[in-house]
């Protein structure tokens, strides 16, 4: 008898699926992104990659793999440069499944096998979203897998069972393409896949599913400077959502979901502004607790490191404890600009690629 998985595998190529990737100034990985998608058994008549605007060939590197390429000459900004895509190729019409892909991201040999999954047999599944990961590097980029590796073991799978992903990371979500065509890309936020996510929520669009096997690679932030940079306009970003679709009033499970994990982050990190009046009143206690904190830290950066075969994430884990301080600065300081004083945030970072 033929199990769920493999009917799956034999029946998805009924299932048209398209790659969009979206590039600018991105010579130095466009390659190696363009190798791991073909690599998971895509045509090159499958993939599209918008240049936008790049002054150093990523067009014509991309194009050397035989993949489709629209050029822009100007750059237009990636929610433009996806719509002009879809546009130009009819991508919405030819194709059941919309899958974006950041030009610094590779993914897995099984990665469109399991998008095809998620998709398969379920009409109402609108979004498909994959677990991403993080290219080693130095120690930050040690501490960004360990932080992909918690939300994954904590997080991830309960969120998908109890229907209230937040969000479909922009390097690894796949879409309907009848539900895509519905959706507003924006620049109202600095995190326009946080706002897309919450679209399908807020419109009744359909399910999004989390499928863990379905990974991507991308790299992250190696300077302390660049990922507060990124750090303030992912917290920005969120504290975004929250008003544009008030959540802070809401009481839906979505809403209750992101008030809880903001609030979780809101009272750790004001425990931690108050750890030196509590170091001062309870020495004892405190160090006590501190001890616990780093035992736990260092526990599960064990087990990551052995799940990803990352032993970096083990050696790094002495400096997770001060990183956490990082973490807090940039959340108050985000929650302070957009929440209290209402600062328009606008700016966009891009992390400088290696």
């Amino acid at each position: 008898m033929i199990n769920e998985d493999l009917r799956a595998e034999l029946r998805s190529p009924d299932l048209r699926l398209c790659v969009i990737v979206s590039a600018m100034n991105e010579a130095k990985v466009i390659a190696r992104t363009v190798k791991s998608i073909l690599n998971a058994r895509m045509l090159p008549s499958d993939v599209y990659v918008i240049d936008d605007g790049s002054k150093d060939g990523t067009g014509e590197i991309a194009a050397s793999f035989g993949v489709n390429v629209l050029r822009n000459e100007k750059n237009t900004g990636k929610a433009n440069a996806i719509a002009r895509a879809c546009s130009h190729f009819d991508l919405i019409k030819r194709y059941d499944i919309i899958t974006l892909m950041d030009a610094d991201t590779m993914v897995n040999e099984d990665y469109y096998r399991e998008v095809r999954k998620g998709f398969y047999g379920q009409k109402d599944v609108a979004l498909v979203c994959g677990r991403a990961k993080s290219v080693p590097y130095n120690w930050l980029t040690a501490y960004r897998c360990f932080g992909y590796f918690v939300t994954h073991f904590v997080y991830r799978e309960a969120q998908s069972n109890m229907g209230v992903i937040n969000v479909a990371p922009g390097c690894a979500a796949s879409y309907r393409s009848d539900v895509f065509a519905k959706l507003d890309w924006n620049r109202e936020t600095l995190v326009e896949d946080m706002d897309v996510t919450l679209q399908v929520h807020r419109r009744n669009l359909g399910k999004i599913v989390y499928r863990p096997k379905a990974e991507v690679y991308t790299q992250d932030p190696r300077t302390l400077a660049d990922y507060v940079k990124q750090m303030n306009r992912w917290y920005t970003g969120t504290w975004q959502i929250g008003l544009k679709y008030k959540i802070f009033t809401g009481w839906k499970k979505l809403d209750l979901e992101w008030k809880l994990l903001m609030g979780e982050g809101m009272f750790f990190g004001m425990m931690l502004i108050l750890f030196p009046y509590f170091l001062f009143k309870y020495p004892m206690r405190m160090l006590w607790l501190t001890g616990c904190d780093f035992l736990i830290t260092f526990a599960l950066a064990v087990i990551c490191g052995i799940s990803e075969r990352r032993l970096d994430v083990v050696l790094a884990s002495p400096a997770y404890v001060v990183m956490r301080f990082v973490d807090c600065g940039v959340l108050f300081s985000s929650f302070w600009k957009t929440i209290i004083v209402r600062e328009r945030a606008e700016a966009w970072f891009s992390v400088k690629r290696y």
